[in-house]
């Protein structure tokens, strides 16, 4: 065997399962986790170099500006997007939960979730929309499981009646 075959084969073996890194980069991608936090902090500090120095002094913020600068603009150039465009995910995101709630409201045991999701029913309105025996035909899904989703759906829409303002008969 060649030296370092079985090496250069684990490595092909990893990547056809998925599990190496396919990047030719040894460094990761530092947007990864937390990418809103990460480019507002990027975005601060970067306006920070920039706006901090005139404040101190002219000069002072001649130098600075010809010494790190260019770095600042493009920590700005690099962070501004991604606060944008992840703030404004997470807006559309916040939004849609608000209008189309999803069934992890609804408390429902693991199984059974994991039913529904399996066959890409995620709303409420859609468990609404599913007659019992449509409920039914989901693969795995028995009487006790569709009993289940039905209580958890009607303590769901109990429970928003209350916090709209009715309250239960002799809780005044």
């Amino acid at each position: 065997m060649k030296p370092g075959y079985s090496q250069s084969r684990s490595v092909a073996e990893q990547r056809w399962r998925g599990r190496a890194q396919l990047s030719t980069s040894s460094i990761g991608d530092p947007f990864a986790i937390n990418p809103i936090r990460r480019a507002a902090g990027l975005v601060a500090v970067c306006s920070g170099i920039l706006v901090v120095p005139w404040l101190i002094s002219e000069p002072f913020g001649i130098t600075m500006m010809l010494a790190t600068g260019w770095l600042a603009v493009t920590g700005l150039v690099m962070g501004l997007p991604i606060v944008l465009w992840c703030g404004g995910e997470w807006i559309i995101e916040a939004i849609q939960r608000r209008i189309r709630p999803g069934i992890e409201l609804l408390g429902l045991s693991p199984r059974v979730e994991h039913i529904l999701s399996r066959h890409d029913v995620i709303t409420i309105r859609q468990i609404e929309e599913l007659s019992d025996d449509g409920l039914l035909l989901l693969s795995n899904m028995d009487q006790r499981g569709v009993r289940e989703v039905r209580q958890a759906v009607a303590v769901w829409k109990y429970q928003r009646w209350q916090e709209s303002g009715f309250t239960a008969i002799g809780n005044e």
